[in-house]
C-alpha cells in the first residue's frame, strides 16, 4: 500500500520531545510495520504539502492519505478530493474553539467552511475522545463517518519490568520501599500538579512513605519544594520517548488530577503509556477516562474536583500491595489491546472504501 501520512502543524515535527510528535512517529511506525511504503509529509506551507502529494502520486499512485488535522491546514483534503484517494482524518482537539478561547482568534465564516470542507472532505474522521467527535458533527458530518478512537500504545516498548530489574531501577533513584505516584510528559497548567503533590504530602502525614517521580519537562523542581521535604520527590529531565518506559515502569500509581471543569476532551498518552508498564491508573470522573479505567478492574476512578476520594483512592492502594498487583496486571491486559498497530490497520482498511469527494 502506498500511504501518505500529512502532518502541516506548524508546532509539531518529527523528533520533538511533545506528545503530538510522539503520536505522528508512532502512527508512521505502525504503517510501515503493517507493510504501507509510507510518504511523511511535514510541510507547513500548503501549496508545497499539495505539490508533494501529487508529484508522489504521479510516480506511484497513493492509496490512502492520513493526516493529522491542523489548523487552516486543507491540503491533505485537497489533494484527496481532486485525486479521488481516501482521506483518513485524525482530529485531537476542537482547534477553531481552541484558538478562539485561548489565542484570542476572531473566528470567520471562511474558517469555518474551510474547516468543514476538511472534516468533508474525510473517508473517516477519526476523533480521540466523544467531546471531539461532537465537535466535528456540529459541522455537519454524517455520525457513522465519525469514528471514536482514543490515542493507542506501543506494547513492546512499554512493558512491565522483570521485577529484580524494576526494583535495580527504583534502586537507582533512591526509590526502595517507596510507594511511588508518577508522572511523566510535559507539565500544563490542567493536569492539576499541586493536587498530586499536596496527595503526596498526606499519605506522608498519615505514615505512607509515599514519594512522588515526576519525569518530563516543567517547572515540577519549584512547585514541590513549595509542597514536599526534598526527601519526598525525584525529578528527572525529559528522556527520550524510547527510554522513558523503564522509569515509567517505577510507578506503582498514575494520577491524574484535572480540575474538575478542565474541558476533558483529549486523550492522554500518559494514561496507556503507564498502564502498559503496570502502574495502576487513579483517574477523575471527566470526558471519556471513566471508560478507558474501569474502577476496581484496570484502576480507579473518582469524583473529579473531589480531594478526599482523590486522597481515599490513593491510600487505599497504598495499603494494599495486593489490589495494587491486580489492577496492575488488569492494565497491562488493557493496554496490549490497544496497539497502535490494530489503529493502523484499521485506517489502511479504509482505502478500500470509495472517498466522498469521488
Amino acid at each position: 500500500m502506498q500511504l501518505a501520512h500529512v502532518n502541516q502543524d506548524a508546532g509539531v515535527s518529527p523528533g520533538q520531545a511533545k506528545g503530538a510528535a510522539v503520536h505522528v512517529e508512532a502512527m508512521r511506525r505502525a504503517f510501515a510495520q503493517l507493510g504501507a511504503a509510507v510518504l511523511a509529509v511535514d510541510e507547513k506551507d500548503p501549496r508545497k504539502a499539495g505539490r508533494i502529494l501529487r508529484e508522489r502520486h504521479g510516480r506511484a499512485p497513493l492509496d490512502l492519505v492520513y493526516e493529522r488535522y491542523a489548523l487552516d491546514a486543507d491540503a491533505g483534503a485537497d489533494f484527496a478530493r481532486e485525486h479521488g484517494v481516501p482521506l483518513v482524518l485524525e482530529v485531537n482537539a476542537p482547534l477553531l474553539d481552541e484558538a478562539r478561547e485561548h489565542r484570542g482568534r476572531m473566528i470567520r465564516a471562511e474558517d469555518l467552511e474551510r474547516e468543514r470542507a476538511v472534516f468533508a472532505s474525510a473517508a473517516r474522521v477519526l476523533a480521540v475522545s466523544r467531546g471531539v467527535a461532537r465537535y466535528v458533527m456540529r459541522h455537519g458530518i454524517p455520525a457513522e463517518r465519525v469514528l471514536v478512537r482514543p490515542n493507542a500504545v506501543d506494547s513492546r516498548r512499554f512493558a512491565p519490568l522483570p521485577p529484580a530489574e524494576r526494583e535495580h531501577v527504583r534502586a537507582g533513584l533512591g526509590l526502595q520501599g517507596c510507594f511511588v505516584l508518577g508522572f511523566h510528559g510535559r507539565l500544563r497548567p490542567w493536569h492539576g500538579f499541586e493536587r498530586i503533590a499536596r496527595a503526596v504530602a498526606g499519605l506522608r502525614r498519615s505514615g505512607v512513605p509515599a514519594h512522588l517521580l515526576a519525569v518530563g519537562a516543567g517547572e515540577f523542581q519549584a512547585l514541590l519544594e513549595r509542597e514536599l521535604p526534598a526527601e519526598s520527590f525525584t525529578v528527572v529531565p525529559w528522556v527520550d520517548h524510547g527510554s522513558v518506559a523503564r522509569l515509567i515502569a517505577c510507578f506503582d500509581v498514575l494520577p491524574l488530577a484535572y480540575d474538575a471543569d478542565a474541558p476533558c476532551y483529549f486523550s492522554p498518552l500518559k494514561l496507556l503509556e503507564a498502564m502498559a508498564v503496570g502502574a495502576v491508573p487513579v483517574v477523575p470522573s471527566l470526558g471519556d477516562l471513566p471508560e478507558a479505567v474501569r474502577h476496581g478492574i484496570d484502576g480507579l476512578v473518582y469524583g473529579a474536583g473531589d480531594d478526599s476520594a482523590f486522597q481515599d483512592a490513593l491510600a487505599r492502594l497504598a495499603a494494599s500491595r495486593e489490589l495494587r498487583a491486580t489492577l496492575a496486571s488488569e492494565a497491562v491486559k488493557t493496554a496490549r489491546g490497544r496497539s497502535w498497530n490494530a489503529l493502523a490497520y484499521e485506517v489502511m482498511g479504509f482505502a478500500l472504501e470509495r472517498s466522498p469527494g469521488r
